[in-house]
C-alpha cells in the first residue's frame, strides 16, 4: 500500500477506503478536458477499474487543457479513449483501464454503464447529459455531473434518492442557445478545478455514500468566487418521478451523422424541427455571420459553412468528417 500511503493517512480514506476503491468501477463519459484530469486522478488514486468512453480523436487544439495527450497523439490523429488508457497504463499498470472508442446513445448507455459503481460526466453537450441521467436511473448508479466555460465551472452530485439532472435542467436548451468553450473559450484551471472536485465527489461517493449532501457548486476562477446550490427534488420531473426514460429510447435525439457528398456532412441537429428567424437573431447576438433564407439559414464559423433546414437537419460544408461535423455543430448549436 506504500503507492497509497499518503492518500490513506487522510483519515477520511484510511486503509478501508482505499480498499473500497480497489474494488470498484467508475466510467467516464468523455475524454476531453474534464475526462483526461478526473481519469487520471481515479488511476492514481487506486481505483480498481476505470472505464473511459469517447468518440473523438486528438487534435492539437486539445493538448491547451486536455492532460496527458501529447503533439505525437495529436500527429497521429489517435482516438482519445486508446491514447489516453495507454498513458493511465504507464502511470499505474495495478489499474484496469478500459478504452471504448463510441459514442453514448440511447441504445448503448445502459450497457455501457452496467456495472459501474459511480459514473463521471466528462461530456461537452446536453443530449448525452440527459441520456446519463436516465441511464443512471434505470441503473440506480449514482453519478457526478461537470462542466466548464471559460473562467466558470459546476459541479452536481446526483444519487437514486435525491434529485435528479432533470430536475436541475428540466428541459433542453434551445439549440443556439448553448455555449461552447470552442467560441467562448475556456480555461485549463477552471477545466482542471472542476474534474478535481468531480473525483473528489467519486471517492466520496464509493466511500461514505451517506455522507453526500444534495446541493450542485459553481465558481469563477478569474473572480474567485464560489458558491453552492441546493439541490431539492422536483415532484414533476418526468425521469426521476414520473419513470421516463425519453433519452434512452430514441437514438434520433443524439447528433447522428452521414456523409453525403464529397466534402460536406449532413447532421441531425437534435430536434424534428428548428425556429429559423428565431435562431438567425439568437446566433447573429454572438456575432456570428447568419444568412437567411425562406427555407435555410447560413451561418459561417470556425472555417465551415453550415446550412440550417427547418426540418431540423444541418449540412457543414468544408469536411467530410462526421466527427468533425458533430463537433461544429455541437460548438455552434449550444447542444
Amino acid at each position: 500500500m506504500e503507492r497509497y500511503s499518503r492518500q490513506i493517512a487522510f483519515p477520511c480514506v484510511g486503509k478501508d477506503g482505499q480498499a473500497k476503491l480497489g474494488e470498484s468501477k467508475v466510467t467516464v463519459v468523455g475524454c476531453g478536458a474534464l475526462g483526461t484530469v478526473a481519469a487520471e486522478l481515479l488511476v492514481r488514486g487506486g481505483v480498481g477499474s476505470v472505464q473511459i468512453v469517447d468518440r473523438d480523436i486528438v487534435e492539437l487544439s486539445n493538448l491547451q487543457r486536455q492532460f496527458l495527450y501529447t503533439e505525437r497523439d495529436a500527429a497521429e490523429r489517435l482516438p482519445k479513449a486508446l491514447a489516453l488508457a495507454a498513458h493511465l497504463k504507464a502511470i499505474n499498470s495495478s489499474v484496469e483501464i478500459h478504452p471504448v472508442v463510441t459514442e453514448l446513445t440511447g441504445s448503448k448507455a445502459v450497457s455501457l454503464l452496467r456495472g459501474s459503481t459511480v459514473v463521471l460526466d466528462a461530456t461537452d453537450n446536453y443530449v448525452t447529459r440527459f441520456t446519463i441521467n436516465d441511464a443512471c436511473l434505470e441503473l440506480k448508479l449514482p453519478w457526478v455531473y461537470g462542466g466548464a466555460l471559460g473562467s466558470r465551472g459546476m459541479t452536481a452530485t446526483f444519487q437514486d434518492h435525491g434529485a435528479c439532472f432533470r430536475c436541475l435542467f428540466s428541459e433542453l436548451p434551445a439549440l443556439g442557445a448553448g455555449d461552447s468553450c470552442e467560441l467562448e473559450g475556456v480555461l485549463a484551471s477552471a477545466t482542471a478545478i472542476v474534474a478535481a472536485l468531480q473525483v473528489a465527489a467519486v471517492m466520496k461517493l464509493i466511500i461514505e455514500p451517506n455522507t453526500m449532501q444534495g446541493c450542485a457548486l459553481e465558481f469563477d476562477v478569474w473572480k474567485g468566487s464560489f458558491h453552492t446550490i441546493p439541490l431539492e427534488r422536483d415532484d414533476r420531473c418526468p425521469a426521476c418521478k414520473e419513470g421516463q426514460r425519453l433519452f434512452l429510447a430514441d437514438d434520433g435525439l443524439s447528433q447522428t451523422s452521414f456523409v453525403c457528398g464529397r466534402n460536406s456532412v449532413l447532421v441531425r441537429a437534435g430536434c424534428a424541427e428548428l425556429d429559423l428567424a428565431k435562431l438567425a437573431r439568437v446566433l447573429a447576438a454572438k456575432g456570428l455571420e447568419v444568412r437567411q433564407t425562406k427555407f435555410s439559414l447560413r451561418v459561417e464559423a470556425l472555417e465551415r459553412e453550415i446550412v440550417l433546414f427547418a426540418d431540423g437537419r444541418a449540412l457543414v460544408n468544408g469536411t467530410s468528417d462526421a466527427q468533425e461535423a458533430r463537433r461544429v455543430c455541437n460548438a455552434v448549436l449550444g447542444s
